[in-house]
């Protein structure tokens, strides 16, 4: 019965509605986990559900389920919820030829979670040899997924996908404090090594080994790509359609105009073979795409779902993002900046006296929304006439992200994953440092 049970939804959808779509997911992740040198866990999760949305006099209705056993309940449920719904905008979806974009990868099927056991244990052995001091935390694991998309329309698309993550994490507890470091990846193909992040990770933790006080003023910064996110997050948020529609981003109003530096390319990007947020298309049916929102430092494009874009008189990006127990809205897929032409470590040696930030604290305590910041240093370092001298703690940073990335010296010339999130380090002429110095 199961395999059926999305027409079979849909059928009973549609003899009380003007319009339907059914959204199945099932998934199943494994993972292993040291804790304080030790293995913690050993975990298994599964999920399963279905959601079913549907149009019925111009209005929206939704529900969702993991029991399968009653599919009338589901569609009573959403078709009484329309009375009370927004209006639609859009219809659904009809047929489409979709890219080939690669999303799964057999050997995270066939990889033996267990392995994962073997490599924390090799991996801890080889941070207790630098410093027995050191504690330790290693996460490894996979999932596997499916979801078939159907609707009135005739559009009936099915996908499967993988996920695999490897992350580390070395904590030190000293008189002085916390000193925590953090490493890992993560795509739809295996990536168990390990060795790499640890042997980062240990370097940090060596230059970290010497504090500096620093004073209260402007300094040159240079942000590693791992810590940069913190700052991306406005000009994310800020694209995104829901908040255009609300008034709220400081971006409403400004497409076509100039507001970031000219090396400034930012890509909102689906299509990218094993990349943590790619898809065929999303969870509407809108073709994956390629869009640009920022080029040059020009505002190029806002994100849209198929309902937001209908109030704005716009047209879907392809970026309605959901689970099958939510109705879809705008989400980034993957985040792309095209890198700059500077090496990371000739931005270190450009450097007479600035701050490295590696990790910070905090998403932002300050008006995120407006562009400002404030976060904590959680790893960074002194930088003096080119070298690293040692780690600043308790410090913070703030400022506007419009002034800085209308501040840049350099763009590094090489962009990593963080996540969904592809970037490469960027180096600021000047942001205010609340230093640690009495």
């Amino acid at each position: 019965m199961d395999n059926k049970i999305e027409e079979k939804i849909l059928d009973l959808a549609l003899k009380d509605s003007d319009s339907a779509e059914v959204i199945y997911e099932e998934g199943e992740s494994r993972s292993i986990s040291f804790e304080n040198n030790k293995l913690k866990s050993v975990y298994t999760k599964s999920i399963r559900g279905i959601g079913l949305r549907v149009i019925k006099n111009g209005k929206i209705g939704f529900s969702s389920t993991t029991d399968f056993r009653k599919p009338e309940q589901l569609v009573t449920n959403a078709i009484e919820s329309a009375e009370f719904g927004q209006e639609a905008k859009f219809e659904f979806q009809t047929k489409n030829q979709f890219k080939d974009i690669k999303l799964f990868d057999e050997n995270v099927v066939n990889y033996p979670i267990e392995n994962g056991i073997q490599i924390g244990k090799e991996t801890i052995e080889k941070v207790l040899a630098v410093n027995p001091d050191y504690e330790c935390g290693v996460s490894i694991g996979k999932g596997t997924s499916k979801s078939r998309l159907i609707n009135s329309n005739g559009l009936d698309v099915s996908t499967q996908s993988t996920s695999f993550g490897t992350s580390i994490d070395i904590l030190l507890v000293t008189d002085k404090g916390l000193l925590w470091v953090g490493e890992g990846e993560s795509s739809a193909k295996v990536s168990d090594d390990l060795d790499k992040h640890t042997t980062k990770a240990l370097h940090d933790l060596k230059l970290a080994e010497k504090e500096i006080e620093i004073s209260t003023t402007g300094y040159p910064v240079i942000f590693t790509s791992k810590a940069i996110g913190t700052l991306l997050s406005t000009f994310e948020t800020g694209c995104n359609g829901k908040m255009i529609q609300k008034g709220v981003s400081p971006l409403t109003g400004k497409l076509g105009e100039k507001m970031l530096d000219e090396r400034f390319n930012m890509y909102d990007d689906p299509t990218i073979d094993y990349a943590d947020g790619s898809y065929v298309c999303d969870d509407e049916g809108v073709s994956a795409r390629r869009t640009p929102l920022f080029e040059s430092g020009v505002l190029k494009n806002y994100i849209y779902d198929l309902q937001t874009a209908g109030i704005m008189n716009a047209k879907s990006t392809g970026n309605g993002t959901r689970s099958f127990a939510s109705q879809p809205s705008p989400g980034n897929s993957n985040v792309i900046i095209e890198p700059g032409d500077m090496k990371f470590e000739d931005m270190i040696k450009d450097m007479k006296r600035g701050i490295l930030v590696d990790q910070v604290l905090g998403g932002g305590q300050s008006n995120t929304l407006a562009g400002e910041f404030s976060v904590n240093i959680d790893l960074g370092f002194l930088v003096e006439n080119g070298e690293i001298v040692g780690r600043v703690k308790d410090c913070m940073i703030a400022g506007n992200v419009f002034d800085a990335f209308n501040n840049i010296i350099a763009l590094g010339d090489k962009s990593d994953w963080h996540g969904s999130l592809k970037v490469p380090p960027f180096y600021f002429r000047s942001i205010n440092v609340a230093g640690n110095k009495n």
